[in-house]
């Protein structure tokens, strides 16, 4: 007979101590201890300070082409505009004489406000 079986069917007696129970862990509540949240909001910080200074090379211009975005252009210069389909490209010296030749009503007595289309053409 082993020791195991010998002790399957004895009760020890009760010698008046507690028997310490093991603590579950409550997990469900959700409340954080103030250590955990002043963890959190700082890594939340440190977090958002790297990926500013990693992203601000990528934010930043260089100089010259500051300088040469303050320099006024003719328009000339300018590359030609996209109109989309069977329009093309438009020079922008083209656009100006266009809204030249025909300016927009005013808001007067000639004005009549365009109403949106919806749906077909």
């Amino acid at each position: 007979m082993t020791i195991k079986e010998v002790l399957h069917g004895v009760t020890l007696p009760d010698a008046g101590c507690p028997v310490p129970q093991p603590q579950a862990r409550d997990t469900g509540s959700g409340a954080m201890t103030p250590s955990q949240i002043l963890l959190y909001c700082g890594s939340c910080v440190a977090l958002v300070v790297v990926g500013m200074a990693l992203l601000m090379r990528a934010a930043s211009v260089s100089p010259e082409l500051i300088k040469r975005s303050e320099t006024p252009q003719t328009a000339g210069r300018f590359a030609p505009i996209p109109m989309g389909g069977l329009y093309g490209t438009v020079t922008v010296r083209e656009l100006v004489n266009y809204y030249i030749q025909n300016p927009p009503p005013a808001q007067g007595a000639g004005f009549v406000p365009r109403l949106p289309k919806i749906g077909g053409c």
